[in-house]
This record gives C-alpha cells, structure tokens and sequence, in this order.
C-alpha cells in the first residue's frame, strides 16, 4: 500500500531526476508535477539534505522501483531499471541514464570481461555518459552496420566508441549485415576471422543492446537495410521490430522471411549471460513485450509508461 511518505519521496525524487538529470529548470519541473516553483525548490533541497542526491541520484523513484520488481517476477529478469517518463526526448535521457547505471555496474571493475554491444541511439546516448576506464576488458560488436555495398549506418560506431570510453580492445563485426544470397551468406559466415569474432561474442560476459520497431520511421528502415517492400512483406508476416536485425513476430519467434536467412549478425539466445536491453516509447512496446516472450532479453531498462504497460499483457 502507497503511503504519504512513499508520495512525497517519490515527488522528491522527480524533482531531482528532472533538475540534475534531464537538466530541466524549476519552472518546468512545476508544469510537469502539477504544483509551483518554491515548492519545488523545497523538494530538490530535501532531496540533497536527504542524501538521495550526491554527484548522482543514489535512490530510484518509489514507483519505478515497485514496477522493476514486478517485471522482474513476471518476465524472470536478472536485471530491470525503470526511469521516469517525461517528454519523449527527455525519456530517452533517463533511459539512457537508466542503462549508463547498469553498464557501471558491469563494466567498471578491473577484471577481465567481454562485453556484447549492439547499435542505436540509446546505447550511443548510453556510452556517451561514461566515465570510468575498464582496460581489461574485450568490447565485440554483436552486429554490422554496413550494407551490402559497403556503406556504414549513422551508428556504426557505438561499439567502437564504448572500447574507446573504457579503453577496451575491439572486434568489429567481420560481414555486412545481410548477405544478398544464400551462398554469399554461407560464404561469410564460415571464414576464419568471422568465427574468431563470434567465439569472442559467445564468450560474452555481458551483452546490451537495442531493440527497433518496424515502420517507415525505424532506423532500419530509414538507413536503407530493408526495402519499401522488404518493409511491407515483413509487416504482411507479423512481424512487429527487430532484434539485432532479426525480425520476430509478436510472440517473440522469428519470421519466415528471406532477410532473416541472410542476417549475419549474434543471436543472443545463445548466450546466458545477463543480455540487456535499453528500449523506450510507444512505437517499441509491442517489440519489447516480444523480446521478452521469446526470451532474447533477461535485462531490461525502460520508462514507466511502459513498464505499466508491460505488467498488464
């Protein structure tokens, strides 16, 4: 039961996620809690006298941690960190910040590790917050953003700029990322370095990754990996985003699909190390509910909204 404590730590916790972490100022803070500007004031000041905030937020907001509990039990995650939802952008920050705290978690320690890294703009977002070195540590790229002629997407570098951020050393995915035949397929998935790399992908210690819906919006789409009607046959399939690259369906089963037989990149149900995902936004739920059903993830940071939402299929 949600008492009038619980209430005011969690508006005291908001409060500062807005103001230290979204980087929102104290009249927007008011607009978006529904109450003025001095009091909250008062609650960023309580926050830092109450030791919730140092140099970062050392206490999630009650209802989130209430909502990673419950997603835990019912999807049987390792891992969940649920971030407030505010403004699509400013959720994607919190997400992001959401994923930094558990990447810290893995990757700071000295101890030899590798870890697994997808693509995206919120593990970019993520990276981009480091702050600490891990040398010891073996980053691999878990899947290819070139295309068929050669062409790099816009986030190529994500695993790249993790290795550089913790000073790492780095496999680069040795393919693009589908093959245009069979044969093609077969041809760069049997070589010698391609093996070398997936050994050291299935060696994973840890693996984070995003998660893309599927619509004329998705990077996938909109970077040129898929067609116009690539997209539309997919669809037709009950496809509902991607994993990776891998297009699955709604209940988290890969489709039957030509491009799926010529994607190169990890299947992380391989793995059974902790494999997170970082996810946010209406357009991605159908997607993350998949993932989650199909068991691709036992990890997962995400909004509340859609946490509240997950908790309810």
């Amino acid at each position: 039961m949600i008492t009038e404590e619980d209430i005011r730590l969690d508006q005291k916790v908001r409060a500062a996620w807005m103001y230290y972490i979204a980087g929102q100022n104290q009249s927007e803070i008011a607009a978006q809690l529904g109450t003025s500007r001095p009091v909250v004031q008062r609650l960023i000041a309580a926050a830092k006298e109450e030791g919730i905030v140092s140099i970062g937020l050392n206490h999630p907001v009650a209802g989130c941690l209430n909502y990673a509990q419950m997603l835990k039990e019912k999807y049987d995650l390792i891992e969940c960190n649920i971030v407030p939802a505010f403004t699509s952008d400013i959720t994607l920050d919190s997400v992001s910040f959401g994923c930094y705290q558990l990447m810290e978690k893995y990757l700071r320690a000295d101890n030899d590790k590798v870890i697994g890294i997808g693509s995206g703009l919120t593990l970019k977002k993520t990276i981009r917050r480091i702050d600490f070195d891990s040398p010891n540590a073996r980053c691999v790229a878990l899947i290819s953003a070139m295309d068929a002629e050669g062409k790099c997407n816009y986030y190529d570098d994500v695993p790249l700029l993790l290795a550089s951020k913790i000073q790492a050393n780095y496999y680069q995915w040795p393919a693009p990322r589908y093959a245009q035949t069979s044969l093609e397929h077969q041809m760069w998935c049997s070589n010698r370095l391609f093996n070398n790399v997936l050994s050291v992908a299935y060696d994973a210690d840890v693996i984070f990754v995003g998660i893309g819906a599927l619509s004329q919006e998705s990077p996938i789409f909109r970077d040129g990996f898929i067609t116009p009607a690539q997209l539309e046959t997919l669809t037709l399939q009950g496809a509902v985003g991607e994993i990776l690259g891998r297009f699955i369906d709604a209940n988290g089963e890969v489709v039957e699909s030509d491009i799926n037989n010529l994607i190169t990149s990890y299947d992380i149900r391989r793995s059974r190390c902790p494999r997170i995902a970082a996810a946010c936004g209406e357009d991605k739920r159908s997607t993350i509910f998949a993932a989650l059903k199909g068991k691709w993830v036992n990890g997962l940071v995400t909004d509340e909204h859609t946490a509240r939402w997950l908790l309810t299929r």
